[in-house]
């Protein structure tokens, strides 16, 4: 194989990063991409390849896997799965209007704690209809991601999923996760991977909202909520959620007359799908909002864009105070810094096609986006 880049390389550099190795050269004066050598080292590489054309020559990026594949645990991504679906159904029974959880009181002092006793198996049913589609939008964010990173030879793992009981947390989960263990070599991978989600759950998530909203109804005079939509709790509760500019336009072509809309479970997985697609979208950090800006206008912009956000999210806190929560949380991953870390190659290119992309990933941030989620 070395022999083969040497013989179509004029100039070349080898750079092992993490468990990879980068071979950067320049093309023989000449050739051209599609000259049969070059062909052929592109066809036998047995991993990624990217060719740009520079002032100097075609350039051929090859990137390939040093380090054995990683052995994935997948009883443990199985057990998270099925966790994570239980507890999701144990939330959905509840925006159903059942209590699925046999609940038992704790004296600690002063104190009753309810604690879970057991399940009520035939009150589960019904959670079903939030539990699967919001699992469904979680498996196709994360997928999207997977698929593409596998695609482009990156050492990627399967989702985590992250299961969270009541009362911890009302939905049953802390979202889905994967871990990219290869190293980001050019913005144009840096797009392709961080628009594969958003645009997986966007698009998953509008017809899953279409349904949902049409099997909504509306509320009786009994809900007093300063917006359009409630969330059943249990059989008394009612939670009012704001709504993005997407949930409004498909409840103004779906729903059930005017009104305030009690929402369906399914309409609500809806709602979460792309509540969740609207904050991987901000583009701070290495969230997948980050990934685009940064490869869509450089490291520059995308740090002011991401300062002004950052900005905007503190002014918000004020209307809802879950934002202070997650600006914190984005500066922890970010390690104090709302910049995206720098790429290989960042003069690597983006297409006609991918610039595309990439600004129909902000227009799904504009349309996703809930300035004020829940009016609590």
């Amino acid at each position: 194989m070395v022999a083969d880049w040497v013989n179509v390389f004029a100039t070349y550099r080898v750079v092992p990063l993490r468990r990879e190795e980068i071979v950067q050269g320049v093309l023989l004066p000449g050739l051209a991409a599609d000259a049969p050598p070059v062909v052929l080292l592109l066809e036998r590489w047995p991993g990624a390849s990217y060719v740009r054309e520079t002032p100097f020559g075609t350039e051929v990026t090859l990137l390939r896997r040093t380090a054995p594949p990683t052995r994935e645990r997948w009883w443990l991504h199985a057990l998270l799965f099925v966790l994570t679906l239980l507890s999701t159904t144990l939330s959905g029974a509840l925006f159903a209007g059942r209590d699925a959880i046999l609940w038992l009181e704790l004296p600690l002092g002063p104190w009753v704690v309810p604690v879970p006793g057991g399940i009520v198996p035939a009150q589960l049913v019904p959670g079903l209809w939030f539990s699967l589609p919001l699992m469904g939008v979680l498996l196709a964010h994360e997928l999207g991601h997977y698929l593409v990173a596998r695609r482009r030879g990156m050492d990627v793992s399967p989702p985590y999923f992250l299961p969270a009981p009541l009362p911890l947390n009302l939905i049953g989960t802390f979202g889905a996760f994967i871990r990219l263990r290869s190293p980001m070599i050019n913005r144009a991978l840096l797009l392709d991977v961080g628009a594969a989600g958003p645009l997986a759950s966007f698009v998953l998530s509008l017809p899953l909202a279409a349904v949902g909203l049409r099997l909504s109804g509306v509320s009786e005079s009994v809900y007093d909520t300063p917006t359009r939509f409630l969330v059943p709790v249990g059989t008394h509760d009612a939670l009012p959620v704001g709504g993005s500019l997407a949930f409004h336009a498909l409840a103004w072509a779906f729903a059930p007359g005017g009104g305030t809309l009690v929402l369906h479970p399914l309409a609500l997985a809806a709602w979460l799908g792309l509540f969740v697609t609207a904050l991987n979208l901000f583009p701070l950090s290495q969230l997948d909002g980050g990934h685009v800006l940064f490869a869509l206008a450089g490291p520059r912009l995308q740090r002011l864009a991401a300062l002004a956000f950052l900005a905007t999210l503190l002014l918000l806190g004020f209307l809802w105070m879950g934002w202070w929560v997650w600006a914190v949380l984005v500066l922890l991953v970010g390690r104090g810094s709302v910049a995206h870390p720098p790429v290989f190659d960042p003069a690597y290119p983006l297409s006609p096609t991918r610039r595309r992309i990439a600004w129909a990933c902000i227009a799904m941030l504009a349309l996703s986006f809930v300035p004020v989620p829940f009016a609590i």
